[in-house]
């Protein structure tokens, strides 16, 4: 099945086919209400599904051309910072902080990221050994770098404008507070 939409949809690509991924749609479904028949099929069901990803990701087509990341790579991103910030002024702010940590080479260290990988809720408690687990979406462990195999949810079209258009800061590092939605960044580790 997933052959079949990558033949048919301009974004999907071979990239979610990879067996490290969980879910091979997850972040090509973009959220939004969907009414569907009893009647219809799955098939026919993702198919709006994607329909509507291509609709929405559409006006992005040429800003996903001239990138040096894949569709995928940013669909990854977007739903990084879908996880990490509520407001769109701290989406752009993540995602300036997302790209400053690839250009330097950093593990992005970002908990939404082992939060996905141990397949625990947001907010519960993670230990040392979830931290520290090896697994392809888990940026947490500082032995990876670079981006998780693949998105950890389905982001808004805010997040995937938030990948185009990152804020213009020295911010190299956040804490984003679970507990009250609010996002803290930090400019050097000390300061952090």
């Amino acid at each position: 099945f997933l052959k079949e939409m990558i033949n048919k949809y301009w974004f999907l690509t071979d990239e979610v086919l990879n067996d490290k991924i969980y879910y091979g749609l997850e972040g090509y479904i973009l959220p939004d209400t969907y009414e569907f028949l009893s009647s219809d099929s799955i098939k026919d069901i993702f198919v709006r599904l994607l329909d509507y990803t291509d609709k929405k990701l559409s006006p992005f087509k040429e800003q996903i051309e001239k990138s040096k990341h894949s569709v995928h790579e940013i669909l990854t991103m977007a739903s990084i910072i879908e996880l990490e910030a509520n407001s769109a002024s701290d989406r752009k702010t993540v995602s300036q902080v997302i790209y400053k940590r690839l250009d330097y080479n950093m593990s992005l260290g970002m908990d939404v990221t082992t939060y996905y990988a141990t397949q625990k809720q947001m907010g519960e408690t993670l230990t040392y050994k979830d931290l520290m687990s090896e697994n392809a979406y888990n940026t947490r462990n500082t032995n990876m770098l670079g981006l998780p195999v693949g998105p950890i949810c389905n982001p808004s079209n805010i997040s995937i404008d938030a990948v185009f258009n990152p804020s213009d800061t020295d911010y190299l590092y956040f804490y984003a507070d679970v507990k009250t939605g609010l996002v803290y960044f930090a400019k050097t580790d000390a300061e952090f």
